[in-house]
């Protein structure tokens, strides 16, 4: 059964000073994922690492080898430059892409989470 006033004045709720660092009373908006720009930063290195290793293998079976001709050894390398070539522009691409994209998401991430909890926003 709900209380009647009887004409008197209602008395107002009380209401509590919030301070500024305090948490903010309603959930905090779903913040965006900085994994691809990580996965990409993470995929740009292992493919440089692979480009130096594609290089480096006909060198070393040039050696192991023994030494030899010269001259057919360069047709055979050249397959391998090629190729580590495309793999190293590929991975640096990659990799530029996912620092960029790191970088832009940790800001958004940054901007979004200020403006939640009311802080004041710094370029």
């Amino acid at each position: 059964m709900a209380q009647q006033n009887f004409g008197l004045p209602q008395q107002p709720v009380p209401q509590h000073p919030v301070s500024p660092y305090a948490a903010p009373q309603y959930p905090m908006p779903r913040l965006p994922s900085v994994v691809p720009g990580i996965l990409l930063i993470v995929a740009g290195a292992l493919g440089a690492l692979l480009a130096i290793g594609i290089i480096m293998i006909p060198g070393v079976l040039f050696l192991f080898g023994g030494g030899g001709n010269v001259d057919a050894f360069n047709d055979f390398a050249s397959g391998f430059v090629i190729t580590a070539v495309i793999v190293g522009v590929v991975s640096l691409a990659a990799l530029v892409t996912g620092i960029v994209l790191a970088v832009r998401t940790a800001k958004k991430r940054r901007r979004i989470r200020q403006a939640a909890m009311g802080w004041p926003m710094y370029r």
